[in-house]
């Protein structure tokens, strides 16, 4: 039976002690799992992990990517796990099952995809030694209930500094960088970029309402769109108005906010198909939007319905009062 031994450095937090350290991947994957006492272990992975995001994981480290976070690991009995306080190193036998995963499975499984490509990769480990299965459960949970994820907001942002972002992405970024950042903006104020805050627009909801836009009509420029929803929202703020009620602070409301982006596509179509010069023009959002929005302020506001408030603002747009 073969052995390993790594350098680590013992780690002492309250009633618990752990090592730091790293190994190869290809270690990791020889040793590690979801559940050491699962007999068949690619089943006990199939059965409880996600291919794709294994497979996405795999490419990105065949791709030159980096994971400088630590997977977390509990060493089980067949590890015969000994620390050396004179060398600094632990030695552990080299069979499957030495580790339990506390966190970091979905690595673990990429990692398995690399292991006939003969590729050296060393990534960070914590391993924890007799822990009882109530301590690593009760890890486990710690784990996954205390660790806050980065919020989506955040990400998108971050996307675009690490140059990742795709080309819809990029579009819908400048759009919402116009509506943060123009005096003119109805949306000025109202938008917040990396987190989700009370009484205002996240930049997941604002994505989520514009992604239909590119997909229905050939964007060629993000500052001339900005011009027309810009104006579209403003005519609906005259007819909110005329309407007493104040689409000014409940625009803020994610549901609200989609179903009017989402009906304003229908707008933008009707205007065009007249004379494709008008659709800036906030006299012809009003002409349209005086036929769906009275009447229905209250009910889109009040809605968590986002597709039937479309639909109803749709319906009635469509309707004409015909005296034959």
């Amino acid at each position: 039976m073969a052995t390993q031994n790594i350098s680590v450095t013992l780690i002492t937090q309250g009633e618990h002690k752990f090592y730091s350290g790293t190994m190869e991947i290809e270690l990791i994957a020889r040793t590690c799992s979801t559940n050491p006492r699962e007999e068949d272990r690619d089943k006990g992975f199939q059965r409880t992990l996600d291919e794709g995001r294994a497979l996405s994981i795999a490419e990105y480290i065949r791709s030159g990517g980096t994971i400088p976070s630590s997977i977390i690991l509990s060493a089980q009995p067949d590890a015969e796990f000994i620390y050396s306080s004179k060398n600094k190193t632990v030695t552990f036998n080299e069979v499957p099952g030495s580790f339990l995963i506390l966190d970091g499975q979905h690595r673990v499984y990429g990692f398995t995809k690399l292991l006939n490509e003969d590729m050296k990769y060393r990534v960070p480990v914590i391993i924890y030694s007799g822990l009882s299965t109530t301590q690593e459960a009760r890890i486990f949970i710690d784990i996954n209930t205390l660790q806050k994820p980065v919020p989506k907001e955040l990400l998108l942002d971050i996307k675009r500094l690490a140059e990742r972002e795709s080309d819809d992405e990029r579009l819908l970024d400048e759009l919402f960088t116009n509506f943060e950042t123009k005096s003119d903006s109805y949306l000025y104020n109202k938008l917040s970029r990396i987190d989700k805050q009370r009484g205002k627009i996240s930049k997941v909801t604002f994505y989520d309402s514009m992604k239909p836009m590119l997909k229905e009509f050939n964007i060629s420029n993000t500052d001339r769109l900005y011009r027309i929803i810009n104006n579209f929202l403003i005519a609906a703020d005259d007819i909110s108005e005329d309407n007493q009620f104040d689409l000014s602070s409940a625009i803020t409301k994610a549901t609200l906010f989609k179903t009017l982006i989402a009906h304003s596509r229908a707008i933008i179509s009707m205007i065009s198909d007249g004379n494709i010069e008008d659709i800036e023009k906030i006299s012809e959002h009003k002409r349209y939007l005086a036929r769906s929005l009275p009447g229905s302020f209250q009910e889109i506001s009040s809605s968590k319905a986002y597709l039937k408030s479309v639909e109803l603002l749709d319906r009635k747009l469509l309707r004409r009062n015909l005296t034959i």
